[in-house]
C-alpha cells in the first residue's frame, strides 16, 4: 500500500509539473486534463495526509490579526491587511491578464488572474518578526523549522517545502542553517 501511494504521488507530481509548464499564457485546459489534474491532486492530498504533511491551516498567512488565504480573491486580502506600499504587474503566465506583486513592509503578495479577478498565489516573507502560525520567523535556525513542522519536508534546492495538499505549500529558504525567507505558495 505504501509503495502504491508513493507511486501515485510521484505520478501526480509529474502530471502537475507537466501541466504547469505546458504553456505560458494559456487560460484554458482541456476537460480531460482538468479531470486528470483534479484526480492527481486528490490522490496527492490523500498520500500527503497519510505521510503526515502539514495542515492546510499552516498555509494561512497571519498579519496583525488578519488572515490571508491562498487562492482567494486579492480584494479580500487588501480589505484584511490594507493597501500595499507598491503594486507592480507583468503579463501573466497563468492566464489572460496580469500577475501582480503587492509590496508591504517585510513581505510581498503575488497574485494571478482568473476570470477577470486576481487571486492570492504567494506570500513571501523576507523580514524577521512576521512568524508563521507555529512561530517560525526569518532568522530562526533550521532546527526550529523541523521542530515546528517535522522532518516530512521535500528539499527543493535550498528550500524546505512542506505540502498542505490542495496545491498549497509552506516553504522555507534556508541559508547558512537559518531561515532567510518564508513562502506560502499556491501552485496555479
Amino acid at each position: 500500500m505504501k509503495r502504491t501511494m508513493i507511486s501515485v504521488t510521484a505520478a501526480a507530481l509529474a502530471l502537475t509539473s507537466v501541466l504547469a509548464f505546458a504553456g505560458c499564457g494559456k487560460s484554458e485546459q482541456s476537460s480531460a486534463a482538468e479531470a486528470a489534474t483534479t484526480v492527481a491532486a486528490q490522490e496527492t492530498t490523500a498520500a500527503a495526509q497519510e505521510t503526515g504533511a502539514i495542515a492546510e491551516s499552516d498555509v494561512v498567512f497571519n498579519y496583525n490579526g488578519a488572515k490571508v488565504e491562498l487562492n482567494t480573491p486579492i480584494d479580500s486580502m487588501i480589505s484584511a491587511i490594507g493597501e500595499a506600499n507598491d503594486v507592480s504587474s507583468q503579463l501573466s503566465c497563468h492566464g489572460e491578464g496580469e500577475d501582480k506583486t503587492y509590496t508591504y513592509n517585510g513581505f510581498t503578495v503575488n497574485s494571478y488572474p482568473l476570470d477577470g479577478k486576481d487571486y492570492v498565489m504567494e506570500v513571501v516573507v523576507n523580514q524577521a518578526g512576521i512568524p508563521t502560525s507555529k512561530g517560525v520567523s526569518v532568522g530562526d535556525p533550521v532546527s526550529k523549522v523541523t521542530e515546528a513542522y517535522g522532518d516530512n519536508y521535500k528539499a527543493v534546492g535550498v528550500y524546505y517545502s512542506y505540502d498542505a495538499g490542495n496545491k498549497k505549500s509552506l516553504q522555507f529558504l534556508i541559508e547558512n542553517d537559518a531561515v532567510t525567507e518564508i513562502d506560502y505558495f499556491y501552485t496555479v
